[in-house]
């Protein structure tokens, strides 16, 4: 067989043989289970739009003890760590959640440059809006690298998103995530306001 001819040849076994190869997906899925259902319960998506422009999208899961909890469990079987591992892990999600209310934002903004939460000088104020109108301030806004794990477990989480660790102080009383409350994002561009209730 001439080497012209053996090149298509070689190339069509090739792109059959690649064919049957399955997409790399954890077990069990990210959409699956007692972690897709406390993610979704606790998540949250506004847009915001000038006439019909795009202007912000915004996409927040608070971080409940029983979101913390099940994002353990998840890593646990993907990882296959053991029950000591397990219980470790588990006990610092708890100290982390006890030490601050905290928020998983993903932010997309058409101008690139209003993308800047965790600025002191940002074009945004953030705040966690309480029953009664009450607003707290965070105590830190974190500009954070996605990796392969962080985009398994928050699938929607895209390319076009900067994502941000929220945290604001821990509220007396009734625990948050049985109580009504808002996470808000405003400036002159606008304001996105996402809401969550028992």
């Amino acid at each position: 067989m001439r080497r012209g001819a053996a090149a298509p040849a070689l190339a069509a076994l090739l792109a059959a043989a690649c064919s049957g190869v399955p997409t790399p997906s954890p077990s069990p899925s990210t959409n699956e289970g007692a972690w897709s259902e406390a993610r979704d319960r606790f998540t949250r998506t506004r847009k915001l739009y000038d006439v019909v422009d795009d202007v912000a999208f915004a996409t927040a899961t608070y971080q409940a003890p029983e979101v913390r909890a099940a994002r353990v469990d998840r890593l646990a079987e993907w990882k296959g760590l053991t029950p000591a591992e397990r219980d470790a892990q588990l006990a610092k999600e708890r100290a982390e959640g006890e030490a601050a209310e905290e928020f998983l934002l993903a932010f997309y903004t058409a101008d690139r440059g209003a993308n800047d939460l965790s600025k002191p000088t940002s074009t945004w104020r953030v705040a966690l809006v309480l029953e009664g109108g009450e607003q707290v301030l965070p105590t830190k806004v974190e500009w954070i690298r996605p990796d392969p794990t962080l985009r398994m477990l928050y699938p929607y989480v895209s390319d076009f998103d900067t994502l941000y660790r929220i945290r604001f102080p821990r509220q007396p009383g009734t625990p948050l995530a049985q109580r009504p409350f808002q996470l808000r994002i405003a400036g002159a561009l606008g304001k996105v306001e996402m809401t969550w209730g028992p």
